[in-house]
Order: C-alpha cells, then sequence, then structure tokens
C-alpha cells in the first residue's frame, strides 16, 4: 500500500483539544473464541465462488430476491437471506435508531455499497450473523450453536478479513474508501472474543440497550483492531472526510466503547446534533433538586470545580432523573434517538475531562478533590449511562486509581468540606468497582470508618445520602447492598490495610494500563 501495516502503527494519543461537531446535511437520524484450525482447514479446499441472487428491499425493508443482481458468495443463498432479513428488519434500525438517508431508509444506500466491496458485504453477513447468534443464546443460555452455524459464521469472517487484508497489502493509500473503512469497523465491533461469564454481572439498566450496548461493552477489542482502524480512517483523509451514511455515528460509538475499556480520551469528535447548552436546557428540567440539609454542596460544587466537570455533575444528575422516570412509565413518548444523542454527549464529555496532571499544566491551582470525582463519575456512567459488566475492565483499574487518589490526600475530611457527603459516595462508587479486586477490602474498612463518623447504621440511610448525591435504584441497588453487607460483616476492631499500591503496581498509576 505504500505506507506500513495497519496493524503496526501504535497507539498514539489524541489531541488535547475536544471537538463537538454539528451537522445540517441530508443524514438525520432523531463467544467465547473459537478454534479455527479445522474450520480453516475445510476452507482451504476447493470451493469455487458462486453469484447467489442478490435482494432488493421493499418499503417495508423486506429482503426479496432480485435476479439481475448477484454478490460474490460461498454460502447458500438461504443462509444469506436468513441473515441480511436480520440486519435489515433488526440489528441496523436498533444500532441506528431514526437513521434516514435523504429521506429515506439507510439500508439501501449501504447494499449499493457493499456491492461495489465484497469484503464490506461479508464484514455485515458476519457481523450480522454473530449479533444473531449473541440474542439467541442470552434468550437461552443452554442454546448451543450448530457445527453448520459456526461453519457459516467463520466462512464469513475470512471472507472479509482476506478481502480487507488483499486491499491493505495491494492498494495505495488514495485508493482507501469509506466502504473499506466500514469493513474494518464492522469487524472491530464483533471480534470473536469475549469475556466469559461477564453478561453474569450485568444489570439491565433502563436504556442501557440503546445502540445494542449491552452486546458490545463486553467484547475483547485488540489493539491491533484499534490501530488498523484508525490508520485507515487517517489515510482516507481523516475523520472528516467520512461521507458513507452511518459510518461517522458508528465510529462514535465504537470511540466511546474504546475509551471506556482503556480509560483515555475519544480520539475521534462526537457526531451529534445536539450542542452543550442544548443538553443542560434539557436534563436541567429532570434534574432533582439537592436537599435542604445539602445545598452547600451545590454551592461548593459550582465554585470549586472546574466548569466541565459541574456541567457533567448536573447533566449526569439529570440523565439519571431522566431515566428513573422513563423506568416508572412517565415518559411514554420519549424519542430514543434524542435520548440516544443525549446519553453519548454526556459520556463523551465525560471522558474527554482532562486528568489532573493535565489540569496542572495550564492551572497553578487544581482542588485536590478533582481526581477522585473524575475517576467516580467515570465509574458511576459505566455502571448506569454507558453499562459496562463488572469484574472486566476498566473497573479494576478504576478501583486501583481510585484507592491511589484517595490514598494520596490521605482521606483527610477538610478538603471535602463542606462536600463531605461527596467523600462518602466516592467511596461508595470505588467499592462497587472494586467487586473481585484486591482492592474491596481497602474500600470496605474505609467505607465502615466513614459511615461510623456519619451515625449511618442502615442500608436505607447509606441510601438515602447516595439519592441525595447520584443513585439510580438499578443497578446500584443490587451493588450497593452487596457492598453494605460486607462493610457490616468486616472486624470493627481491625483496619486490614490489604496489600498496599506499591506492591501492586510497581509503576505511576496514571500510567499502567492492564490488558
Amino acid at each position: 500500500m505504500g505506507v506500513p501495516c495497519i496493524y503496526d502503527r501504535p497507539l498514539t494519543r489524541p489531541p488535547s483539544e475536544v471537538i463537538l461537531e454539528t451537522h445540517n446535511d441530508d443524514v438525520q437520524f432523531h463467544s467465547e473464541s473459537r478454534g479455527c484450525g479445522e474450520v480453516y482447514n475445510i476452507l482451504a479446499a476447493d470451493m469455487p465462488e458462486r453469484h447467489q441472487t442478490l435482494f432488493t428491499l421493499d418499503h417495508n425493508s423486506h429482503a426479496q430476491l432480485d435476479p439481475f443482481q448477484t454478490y460474490p458468495s460461498k454460502l447458500s443463498p438461504d443462509c444469506v437471506s436468513r441473515v441480511l432479513n436480520y440486519s435489515i428488519k433488526d440489528m441496523w434500525p436498533k444500532l441506528f435508531p431514526g437513521f434516514t438517508y435523504k429521506g429515506e431508509s439507510f439500508v439501501h444506500e449501504w447494499m449499493n455499497c457493499a456491492m461495489k466491496c465484497p469484503p464490506l458485504f461479508n464484514a455485515w453477513l458476519h457481523s450480522g450473523a454473530e449479533h444473531m447468534q449473541l440474542r439467541e443464546q442470552a434468550n437461552d443460555q443452554s442454546l448451543q450453536p450448530s457445527t453448520q452455524d459456526n461453519y457459516e459464521i467463520l466462512l464469513m469472517e475470512r471472507e472479509a478479513i482476506v478481502g480487507l487484508k488483499e486491499f491493505v497489502h495491494n492498494s495505495s493509500p488514495d485508493e482507501v474508501t469509506d466502504e473499506i473503512v466500514m469493513c474494518a469497523f464492522a469487524l472491530a465491533l464483533h471480534p470473536p472474543e469475549r469475556k466469559r461469564n461477564a453478561t453474569a454481572r450485568m444489570r439491565q439498566v433502563p436504556l442501557s440497550n440503546l445502540q445494542w450496548l449491552s452486546r458490545f461493552t463486553d467484547i475483547v477489542i485488540p489493539e491491533g483492531h484499534i490501530r488498523g482502524l484508525r490508520q485507515l480512517v487517517d489515510t482516507r483523509g481523516g475523520f472528516d472526510k467520512l461521507e458513507m451514511p452511518g459510518l461517522k455515528q458508528g465510529l462514535s460509538t465504537f470511540n466511546l466503547i474504546v475509551a471506556s475499556k482503556y480509560l483515555e480520551r475519544p480520539y475521534w469528535p462526537l457526531r451529534a446534533r445536539l450542542q452543550p447548552d442544548e443538553v443542560a436546557m434539557f436534563l436541567s428540567a429532570f434534574e432533582p433538586s439537592w436537599p435542604t440539609n445539602s445545598m452547600p454542596l451545590q454551592s461548593c460544587l459550582n465554585s470549586v470545580v472546574p466548569t466541565a466537570m459541574a456541567w457533567e455533575f448536573h447533566a449526569i444528575r439529570g440523565y439519571n432523573a431522566l431515566v428513573h422516570e422513563y423506568s416508572q412509565g412517565l415518559c411514554p413518548t420519549l424519542d430514543m434517538a434524542y435520548v440516544l444523542d443525549l446519553r453519548n454527549m454526556v459520556h463523551y464529555h465525560l471522558m474527554s475531562l482532562p486528568t489532573s496532571a493535565e489540569m496542572l499544566e495550564t492551572l497553578q491551582v487544581l482542588p485536590p478533590t478533582y481526581e477522585s470525582l473524575r475517576l467516580a463519575l467515570i465509574a458511576y456512567s459505566l455502571l448506569v449511562l454507558f453499562p459496562i459488566p463488572l469484574t472486566i475492565e476498566p473497573y479494576p483499574r478504576l478501583a486501583h486509581l481510585l484507592r491511589y487518589e484517595l490514598e494520596l490526600t490521605q482521606m483527610r475530611l477538610d478538603l471535602w468540606m463542606p462536600m463531605i457527603e461527596m467523600l462518602l459516595w466516592v467511596l461508595t462508587i470505588g467499592g462497587i468497582s472494586s467487586f473481585e479486586t484486591v482492592h474491596r477490602p481497602w474500600y470496605v474498612q474505609r467505607l465502615r470508618w466513614m459511615v461510623q463518623m456519619f451515625g449511618v447504621e442502615s442500608w436505607e440511610q447509606l441510601k438515602e445520602i447516595m439519592v441525595s448525591i447520584i443513585w439510580l435504584d438499578t443497578p446500584c441497588d443490587v451493588e450497593g447492598m452487596l457492598l453494605w453487607k460486607e462493610v457490616q460483616e468486616s472486624n470493627p476492631t481491625s483496619f486490614v490495610e490489604g496489600p498496599s499500591i506499591s506492591s501492586i503496581y510497581m509503576e505511576s498509576p496514571l500510567e499502567v494500563i492492564v490488558s
């Protein structure tokens, strides 16, 4: 291709500036790893490439055979028909709710694009088949895919990967198209490996499955996929040059998934219709008032922490209340595409907040509680707004980083005055994030000390304090009660330190990346 292999480029840090992009164009929108050796041996046998009939789409997006179009595939027409029907009717519309292109279904344009790019056609087949299989297994845990199903999925994946690699090695940079970028994106979003039993710790938060989020947050995203996809976009001319309908929107969501798992700033700008002021105005109508006895907390938050963090805090409280009202059936006409924009923007701005070290490069003074609050907000967002199952990354790293920050300040109460309730909230969120990590005993013991100081004697009393800040019954109650039980059962006469931070990680915690 005239450039280094897309998998040779190291991950680069995104620019420090955060760009929010708006647009007024024609686009509108209101397994575990399987062994491949034996199957690939089968696939290596001579299999003549057949040209099967492709589909036309009626106005209801139903697939119909078209004898005048063909597609290159070794799969049977029945298999292709079944997968494409699922993608057209279920997967794509929910991945891009309310999305249209020039006033019509974007599916027509996507199928035209796929006809010009066989790797993309097979990548979409593979993503649809993987997604359909995951849904079936989620509905029936005992369901095991048949040998034929596994064979078909591996064949789709192989044809897409082989086609993509051939393009990368045989083409020049100026030949990179949106279709090739979309092919790499589809493969990255549906890798063959997922964290085992991760979804067992996934509490079904209301609205958490917008864009099929619960199907994507337990995937293992190899750094090679991330590097390759980013280099293809750069070779194409950058994010702004992408024109294929839905591509920027899809990459924006993938962008947030990667940023959440690696605890890094989003690499690309957010593709959204809304401006931050619009989001703040809409969510302010839902944000509950602070309890009378906590009024100093609101004024202190607005006057002490940086404006961007104060905005984020209020936005999360508003979105939290919106989700609660929706779960109570109080928002029957809520526009899911609009809520999707709200969620993505709030989480995008949260992941874009600079670390305390970055803030101190331009500021002489920064509240010592800033980094603890930033990490706790991220942990809460990953529990409620942009849910990722507990026990997988980034929770272990978040629990470690938050503990490190709290130890730096020795949990001095004067640093949190008059936000002392906030320290209790930060410890509770950190304790939930530390589930099944070496840091759990540390959080349990500190929480025991804090609740004794507050005079908290029951879960109901602790929850009342949590609700006064930010709390959603689902999933927080279940995880919070488990943590409270451990606090109650801990030894009141001993103060277990547990492993020190330095004995767990020798590097600076800001540099630790857990693979």
